[in-house]
């Protein structure tokens, strides 16, 4: 009996890390590319826009963001580029933890990303803060 058992808990065991691994691939792989992460931060929520900034020196092609601990309203950001240049990204939707947005083209020659300013719905006090991610690549 206590074999049962214990072979039962290492198959629910196995099967729910088997079950995390796809949402993780998502987040990194897409169509033979890998996204990177290039910059995070826990949002503040108590204003409806942040700034995160980018370390490095890359060109990338295509931007997308991904939400985690919370979901967020994002109405859109703006991606501004080291040669000044930016674009402005519409999202105007709730993006739930554990999800991401389109991913997003960026306009003309691949971009060196310095800041990627958000702006989203506010949160309400007491509620957890979002963690989003700029991915790129």
């Amino acid at each position: 009996m206590r074999t049962y058992v214990l072979m039962s808990a290492l198959a629910l065991g196995a099967a729910g890390m088997v079950a995390a691994v796809p949402a993780d691939a998502q987040q990194r792989h897409h169509g033979g590319s890998s996204w990177r992460t290039i910059g995070y931060k826990t949002v503040s929520g108590g204003v409806d826009t942040d700034r995160i900034s980018v370390q490095g020196h890359a060109l990338y092609r295509q931007v997308r963001l991904c939400v985690f601990n919370a979901p967020i309203v994002m109405r859109d950001f703006d991606v501004r580029f080291e040669n000044g240049g930016h674009q402005d990204v519409r999202v105007r939707q709730r993006i739930g933890a554990g999800a991401c947005t389109r991913n997003i083209d960026l306009a003309g020659n691949r971009g060196d990303i310095e800041t990627v300013r958000l702006k989203y719905s506010p949160i309400r006090r007491g509620w957890t803060r979002p963690l989003v991610r700029v991915q790129a690549r």
